[in-house]
């Protein structure tokens, strides 16, 4: 008789798939962060004029700036750890996996929601605020992913 051992499946991720995938979760991370900031009062435009104005900087026009550095910066490198340390497939967290997607499609909808009444009264400049968010948290997501990724 035959012994069939059961051959190990497990894949190790590329690393250019790993970064891609760390930088993609960090930048959508800060891209909502953005939106609830500009929901709860915190216009990064007008943030950043008041950053740039001849008073003293204040902590209320870096700390949003600093928030979402700091949360692409986490969820870029968390990204990177557990896609770096879990080879596929993932058959056992199949349950936490459906769990997890819901969660984030439902609190995807709520901000998709509630940023549809955000108005700006500056287009060109609001989106040259939000490209410089998009960098930030494109380079700073790449930083987390490059510290945190197994070698």
């Amino acid at each position: 008789m035959l012994s069939m051992k059961r051959e190990s499946l497990d894949r190790v991720l590329a690393p250019s798939l790993v970064y891609t995938t760390a930088v993609t979760c960090g930048v959508l991370a800060a891209l909502a962060l953005q939106i609830q900031l500009s929901r709860a009062g915190y216009d990064l435009l007008a943030l950043w004029q008041n950053l740039l104005s001849a008073r003293t900087m204040q902590l209320r026009s870096a700390g949003p700036w600093w928030a979402i550095a700091g949360m692409a910066f986490v969820i870029g490198g968390v990204m990177a750890a557990v896609l770096s340390r879990m080879p596929l497939p993932w058959r056992g967290f199949r349950g936490l996996r459906w769990l997890g997607g819901a969660t984030v499609v439902f609190i995807l909808s709520d901000i998709g929601q509630h940023s549809a009444e955000l108005t700006h009264a500056d287009v060109g400049a609001s989106v040259l605020a939000s490209l410089g968010v998009l960098a930030l948290a494109a380079v700073m997501s790449l930083g987390g992913a490059y510290l945190t990724i197994r070698r």
